[in-house]
This record gives structure tokens, C-alpha cells and sequence, in this order.
């Protein structure tokens, strides 16, 4: 199939020539922290069929976007990245992340575990009074990141990489309802939903760091 193109020599048009097709900036958004397999790509993208998201993976590899590599041992099984040039959309789309986040969201619609991180990246907001300096590690089913902020910003990554002042565990919406939604880090501990190992008192804080969307 052949990519449509706008026929545009803006920049804004040429990029989106290659990442505007339907699924193709989000394949870009299920990559930015770390790679994946095929299978990995289509739990974060259950709505997108295997032969759409073959397609994109295609033309994303073609426009230098995204490479297929092979994870090392203990398993070794093909997989797919974001090239240094796909990395660079990471500022974009933490930008469309965050004008988005107030845009109200269709009924039943859930959000990636990806997408739930790089919402952290958008909506990271330090208070300059006192600022935090901590490392926590969360856990959203079988994925695993750690999540530093200071007073100077915010970085997230896949996977555990050194100790942290807390650890804690629960569901995209879990985390999101006690960011967001008012709901207590402690009650929702005492509810079950969320697990804390580790400082509480710096997870409350932490969780205390982002803006609620507007709306």
C-alpha cells in the first residue's frame, strides 16, 4: 500500500506524511521507553487489528521511525524500537499528551500503561516552595518503571535500574484516580487498590506533584 502524502513541503505536513496515518503516532507513543515485541504492541493497542499494525510497523521502518532488533537472553526474540530519529517525537507527543489530557475521554475508553507514563512527563508539575527529589518505582501489571523528579524535571524508564524510596503497585486507573481524582494514597491502600513498599510519606508527595487536567 502506498502512504497518502499531503504534497506539502511545510514541515508540520511531512511529518505528518509519516507518523499521521491512523495507529502510526501511537505505535511511536508504545515505544518511547524502551522496545517491545509485536504481541507486547498489540496489548497496548487492543482496538488496532494484527494487519493494520503489521502495515504501520512496515511503514514506520521504511521512513527510518522505528528497527526491529533482538532481545538478548533469557529470551531472544525479535522485537521493535524507536530509532534515534522516532525518539525525537517524544517532545511531541508529551505535548499532544498534555493538550489532550483535559479533552473529555469517550465512555469505557481505557489508557496503555505507556500512555499513563507519558502522561506523568506532561502533567509533571514541581511546586518551586518545596521541592521533592525522590525515586519510586511503579508497577502496573507486568511492567515495571522507575520514575525520578526534582526540582528540575521528571524521567522515566522501563525497568528497575537502582534503589528507590518507595515502590508502588496498581492499575492505570488506580494510579490515575489518586492523581487526579482527589482519592487518597492512603485510602486507597486500605482498599486494596494500590500497594506501597517502602516511604509512604514520599509517595504521598510524589503522587501530589501533578496537575489535574483542565476540565
Amino acid at each position: 500500500m502506498t502512504q497518502r502524502t499531503y504534497q506539502d513541503a511545510c514541515g508540520a505536513a511531512r511529518t505528518m506524511d509519516i507518523v499521521g496515518e491512523r495507529w502510526a503516532l501511537l505505535i511511536v507513543r508504545e515505544l518511547i521507553f524502551g522496545p517491545k515485541r509485536f504481541g507486547d504492541l498489540r496489548a497496548g493497542l487492543p482496538k488496532a487489528s494484527q494487519n493494520v499494525l503489521s502495515q504501520r510497523l512496515r511503514e514506520l521502518e521504511q521512513s527510518g521511525i522505528v528497527r526491529r532488533v533482538q532481545l538478548g537472553p533469557p529470551a531472544s526474540v525479535h522485537a521493535y524500537e524507536l530509532t534515534g530519529r522516532g525518539q525525537q517525537l517524544e517532545s511531541t507527543l508529551i505535548e499532544l499528551s498534555r493538550w489532550g489530557a483535559g479533552l473529555p475521554a469517550e465512555p469505557g475508553t481505557e489508557m496503555s500503561t505507556d500512555a499513563f507514563m507519558l502522561l506523568l512527563k506532561a502533567l509533571y508539575r514541581p511546586p518551586a516552595d518545596a521541592p521533592l527529589a525522590a525515586r519510586l518505582g511503579l508497577r502496573v501489571g507486568a511492567d515495571a518503571f522507575e520514575v525520578e523528579v526534582d526540582s528540575s524535571g521528571i524521567s522515566v524508564a522501563r525497568g528497575r535500574t537502582g534503589e528507590v524510596d518507595a515502590t508502588v503497585t496498581g492499575t492505570v486507573a488506580a494510579l490515575r484516580a489518586v492523581m487526579f481524582d482527589d482519592m487518597p494514597l492512603r485510602s486507597a491502600v486500605s482498599a486494596g487498590e494500590i500497594e506501597v513498599h517502602g516511604d509512604l510519606g514520599t509517595a504521598e508527595r510524589f503522587f501530589r506533584l501533578f496537575s489535574a487536567p483542565p476540565g
